[in-house]
């Protein structure tokens, strides 16, 4: 065939199936040096290679979790570039991206990527969990932000779509969602429990102070979740009531502390703590409900089709970009050792206490004045 009728009977569809004949049973032509620059089957297939592999290179390191989720499909790709790198006219640069994308793809995952919650409460030999007293501050924020970060990488990105959290079935639909919010709630009720369980108002306002101070260390770890917990259960009425108790804090606690309200404060659409991450390098634990609400937003704002009837890529890129914003953080893990005599005394349910027992704890110790 002459060069034009070549290029004239070549389809795209032809083009990406020769491109990736290498996966299928058939062998492929060996080309001679000297053919290679000049035919253009040779040529089509290297471009139509590289796409193929870009896509894949692409997949593999932004959306890890398809293939985690999914061994067929993992095996299926790792299947496919093992027939690739077996094509005798793969250029070497090909055969080296092939290699790392297999690579990616094929590594043990870290040891801490593969810590879940649910293999800390699981571990059979764990010591007996400490008491809050005999802990550090150090230790804790460490492990509470190894915690938050453990159940926040777990969300996969389909949770995102859709408003799923706020739906009936919001559970079956959106499971990792609001497991996020529940840790979010008990973290938040052991601190406050924690508090209230002294009985005497100098051990109460010791446990405060010893509680920004993990705060203040979190957001040191960039675990901007872990400042929202502690500090929300601060706020919490059972506790913002203790006059007596506040009035023994020192001053330098109650500043750090609003330094760190303000940080994470909600107002102006989280504006400072936007700022912060915008300047912030993972590793990092931000706080889920911002990027939830912006979605909802979105989602309740913009329409998914323009007036033409076209689809509304505007939203969809709106809505990507706060999901890629996520995974970045999602995916880059912190090098802290667990101790499981410290996430047992976080993870202990049995030292929470709910709402109303808090509540009403508060008014024994600090009965309201009378009218």
């Amino acid at each position: 065939q002459s060069g034009e009728n070549s290029r004239c009977s070549v389809s795209p569809a032809s083009a990406f199936a020769i491109a990736t004949a290498a996966a299928g049973h058939g062998t492929p032509p060996v080309f001679t040096n000297s053919e290679r620059t000049c035919d253009k089957e040779f040529i089509i297939r290297r471009a139509a290679t590289n796409r193929v592999l870009n896509v894949l290179r692409h997949w593999v390191s932004k959306h890890s979790q398809d293939f985690e989720m999914n061994g067929e499909l993992k095996m299926s790709v790792i299947y496919l570039l093992e027939e690739v790198l077996r094509d005798p006219d793969l250029l070497p640069q090909e055969r080296k991206a092939t290699a790392n994308i297999l690579s990616a793809l094929s590594q043990d995952e870290l040891e801490d990527v593969q810590l879940r919650i649910e293999d800390i409460l699981q571990m059979a030999d764990c010591p007996k969990a400490e008491c809050f007293e005999s802990l550090s501050a150090m230790e804790l924020a460490e492990q509470i932000t190894l915690l938050d970060h453990i159940v926040f990488r777990s969300i996969p990105y389909e949770e995102f779509l859709g408003q799923g959290w706020m739906k009936i079935d919001k559970t079956e639909r959106t499971p990792y969602i609001m497991k996020t919010s529940q840790h979010f709630n008990d973290m938040s009720n052991l601190v406050a429990s924690q508090i209230m369980s002294h009985t005497d108002v100098g051990s109460r306002a010791s446990s405060i102070e010893k509680w920004v101070a993990v705060a203040d260390i979190c957001r040191c770890l960039n675990n901007y979740n872990g400042v929202l917990e502690i500090t929300s259960a601060l706020n919490r009425s059972a506790i913002y009531r203790l006059k007596k108790t506040w009035a023994k804090v020192s001053k330098q606690t109650k500043a750090l502390m609003d330094k760190l309200q303000k940080t994470v404060s909600s107002e102006g659409r989280f504006k400072n703590l936007r700022e912060t991450l915008k300047n912030c390098n993972p590793p990092c634990v931000p706080y889920l409900g911002m990027y939830l609400t912006d979605l909802a937003f979105i989602e309740e704002g913009t329409p998914n089709f323009t007036e033409e009837g076209l689809v509304n890529f505007s939203k969809m890129r709106m809505i990507s970009h706060i999901i890629r914003e996520i995974r970045q953080f999602q995916q880059t893990p912190y090098r802290i050792e667990h101790q499981p005599k410290v996430t047992q005394y976080l993870m202990d349910k049995t030292l929470t206490m709910d709402e109303d027992m808090l509540y009403d704890l508060s008014l024994k110790i600090e009965p309201r004045l009378p009218a």
